[in-house]
């Protein structure tokens, strides 16, 4: 009976992997090479190692991967990250990009805000809004309906240049062309994006007008992205072929909460920031994709770890007497998965759960990580 389960488990992940994942109107791919079959309808996430957006998109796209080429249109806001970060078409939001290299060509245009951080930024399409930039060179050579503000060591003004309000930066180097057109003189400032004085104490972050995003539920991406069965399926995996390991890493929590809780914060916090860090190095690009590859999974693994702490609490409370063992049935398994998903469906307390959660099982799994290498015998490979 085991074995037969197993193998349906398996099946379904695997299938859950070959094929893009559908939830309503919004596509997840995920491969060495992604690319949208069709228009997509509402949002697209997208991870691999080359990723080409040549299908129009009705919402917001996220995409990760070694080199993001955006061709076709997208309706809303792009939040990309890479090594190489090509813009050639419309966004109908705000564009987040940082890469070792950021591209806007002469056909981009941005309709809202756009932040980008990268080695070298190039900026020959149109923001409508203002242009945020942390880079070691900015070469701008197009329109910009607000403001410039440029953390950088080089600033060029190509001759289309055209701001239409302040250009503040920090180059040691600038290079002006006689034809671009500034709406006010260049100011050079020591520091730029202290976060009160550009936005005010009151005032959110731009790219986060309609709230912040554990608040907007990105957190939920990881295992709603797979669709109900194929989490599923994963947590059919974790609970019977690595039970052990997943069983001690779930007593973590059980027995040292909050330990648990604030390694896993670190790491949630920590692993974004060191992939983006190191995108600004040449030989920091690969690592950083590795990082970034291995972001999704480890989250959806602390998820996992997380849901099967909630299923061994929820087994030893309803029926003590008949849950002593550490072996938790798959029924309870799939009774928290499905509790979870649930609960984090719920505005603002819902997303907070999630990010617990996940925090709490991404610690649990390094703390019993670090006691299997402290009770290895010395000398064992």
């Amino acid at each position: 009976m085991r074995a037969a389960l197993l193998l349906v488990l398996g099946l379904s992940v695997a299938g859950a992997f070959a094929q893009p994942v559908v939830v309503e109107r919004n596509v997840q791919l995920f491969g060495s090479s992604v690319r949208p079959a069709a228009t997509v309808n509402g949002d697209f996430s997208a991870v691999g190692g080359r990723v080409v957006v040549d299908q129009s998109v009705a919402d917001d796209a996220l995409l990760l991967g070694g080199t993001v080429d955006v061709r076709a249109p997208v309706g809303d806001d792009v939040r990309a990250a890479g090594g190489d970060i090509s813009l050639e078409s419309a966004v109908g939001g705000d564009l987040m990009a940082a890469g070792g290299n950021v591209k806007l060509t002469h056909t981009a245009q941005v309709a809202g805000r756009a932040e980008l951080a990268g080695g070298d930024v190039l900026v020959d399409g149109r923001v409508d809004g203002s242009l945020n930039v942390r880079a070691r060179r900015l070469v701008l050579n197009g329109p910009v309906g607000g403001s410039v503000q440029a953390a950088v060591e080089q600033l060029e003004l190509g001759p289309l240049a055209r701001v239409g309000g302040g250009l503040r930066h920090t180059a040691s180097t600038v290079s002006q062309d006689p034809a671009a057109v500034l709406s006010a003189p260049l100011e050079r400032v020591d520091r730029l994006f202290d976060n009160e004085s550009r936005w005010g104490r009151s005032e959110r972050h731009p790219m986060h007008d309609n709230g912040w995003p554990a608040m907007a539920g990105w957190w939920l991406l990881v295992p709603l992205s797979m669709g109900l069965l194929g989490v599923l399926a994963l947590a059919g995996v974790v609970l019977f072929v690595f039970s052990r390991f997943a069983g001690q890493a779930a007593h973590h929590i059980e027995t040292e909460p909050w330990r648990a809780l604030g390694v896993g914060a670190v790491l949630l916090l920590a692993l974004p920031v060191l992939a983006v860090l190191l995108f600004f190095t040449l030989l920091g690009i690969p690592l950083g994709l590795v990082v970034m590859a291995m972001y999704p999974p480890l989250l959806l693994l602390g998820w996992l770890i997380g849901a099967l702490f909630a299923a061994r609490w929820l087994a030893s409370h309803a029926w003590p007497a008949e849950n002593k063992s550490a072996v938790v049935p798959y029924g309870w398994m799939a009774v928290a998965v499905i509790a979870l998903l649930v609960v984090g469906a719920v505005p603002v307390v819902g997303p907070l759960l999630v990010t617990a959660t996940m925090a709490a099982g991404m610690g649990a799994c390094v703390l019993e990580w670090r006691r299997r290498l402290a009770s290895r015998p010395e000398g064992a490979p």
